[in-house]
């Protein structure tokens, strides 16, 4: 997103505050973004904060040629966001009306658009609203579909903004998209495993889930389906799963459906040993005696379902082995990739940073010491020639 020009327009909602919102957020992530503001939206705010924050504001109290503070000017971006998008626009936009400076910015646009409704939920859920929605789908634009709450009318349904975050996520999808991705399904695993002991004590380990979420970010800005399966919570625009122990992140793998293109990125930290004899309720300490006898637990690897291909992670602490143990860990398991980690004095569990190295049957690839969403990035372009 660093770089590219957006356009925000914004709407004559109750939600247009928002906005400033989904400015600041594009602002942070590096977008030189421009403000269209409609008359209805002039009824709630005035272009000086929206001047403030962003790179310019076009409405109908500032057109002007000599300034090239024009429809045409402003139609020139890499991406519009309408954003609160409300019923009258929506069914305008819809049918090609341009009769404010607004509206005919956006039907002077080629490039692709985001629209995000927020309305009375009666008036989205009219059947014109509905229809001129689906016309829009089917002249390409990106629907960020309003939520259900309780709305300023006092009315309850599904006519809330969604969250910001979202929007902005959906923005660096759509700018980042990469035709090897499309209709292809990325299943990410990630966190770590918690083995029961007894039901207040468990094996588990240090995984943050950090660069899990940073691959399925990655993933998904690329255009892939993505499918997350976590032990750790996180906000997420797409499909995400939720596992404990080992056996629910096998049974969550299994139950999925893929084809020979489809990619599995094994990223989950999982226990090597889990209790040979695991109680319920609380084992009480004077009975618990002075050792937990644990046994190996399953390769999920190993005992996979799914044919696609597959791509594990192996983390390392001896950098004299490690290289080694990854490549048979690449033979053994029959995998198309190994993405190896080595914990050292830099990178540490937890940590924003880390480095991979990227190993196929063929080559060896080491990515940059960076930030993890930045790596993720790397391996992503990597995972194509596999």
């Amino acid at each position: 997103m660093k770089n590219r020009d957006i356009l925000l327009a914004v709407c004559g909602s109750i939600s247009f505050y928002k906005a400033y919102e989904i400015l600041s957020l594009l602002k942070k992530n590096g977008a030189n973004v421009r403000v269209l503001l409609s008359d209805g939206a002039l009824k709630f705010t005035t272009p000086v904060g929206f001047e403030a924050l962003s790179n310019g504001v076009l409405s109908s109290l500032n057109e002007s040629w000599a300034d090239n503070l024009t429809h045409i000017s402003f139609s020139k971006n890499d991406l519009i966001i309408i954003a609160p998008a409300t019923a009258n626009s929506i069914n305008k936009i819809a049918l090609g009306i341009a009769d404010n400076i607004f509206l005919q910015t956006i039907l002077a646009a080629s490039c692709p658009k985001i629209i995000a409704p927020a309305a009375n939920n009666h008036m989205l859920e009219n059947p014109a609203t509905i229809r001129n929605l689906e016309i829009l789908k089917n002249d390409g634009f990106i629907i960020v579909e309003p939520i259900a709450k309780t709305l300023a009318c006092l009315d309850y349904g599904k006519g809330g903004l969604n969250e910001p975050w979202l929007i902005v996520e959906t923005a660096k999808r759509v700018l980042n998209q990469d035709e090897f991705y499309k209709g292809k399904k990325v299943i990410i695993t990630g966190g770590p495993t918690t083995e029961k002991i007894d039901d207040a004590r468990a094996i588990t380990n240090h995984s943050s889930g950090k660069m899990s979420k940073a691959l399925a970010d990655s993933f998904y800005y690329a255009g892939a389906d993505v499918v997350f399966i976590s032990s750790v919570d996180f906000d997420t625009p797409y499909k995400m799963i939720k596992f404990k122990s080992s056996n629910e992140l096998l049974n969550a793998l299994n139950s999925q459906k893929v084809t020979q293109n489809d990619i599995l990125i094994m990223c989950a930290a999982v226990s090597d040993f889990v209790c040979l004899n695991p109680k319920d309720g609380k084992i009480k300490k004077d009975k618990m005696g002075d050792k937990i006898e644990l046994k190996l637990n399953i390769d999920i690897l190993k005992n996979l379902n799914l044919n696609c291909k597959k791509i594990g992670f192996k983390m390392e602490m001896n950098p004299q082995n490690a290289l080694n143990n990854a490549k048979n860990m690449l033979i053994d398991k029959n995998l198309n990739a190994v993405c190896l980690n080595i914990l050292d004095d830099k990178i540490k569990f937890g940590s924003d940073q880390t480095q991979i190295s990227f190993i196929t049957k063929d080559s060896t690839t080491q990515t940059d010491f960076a930030p993890k969403e930045l790596v993720a990035s790397q391996i992503t372009e990597l995972v194509k020639n596999i």
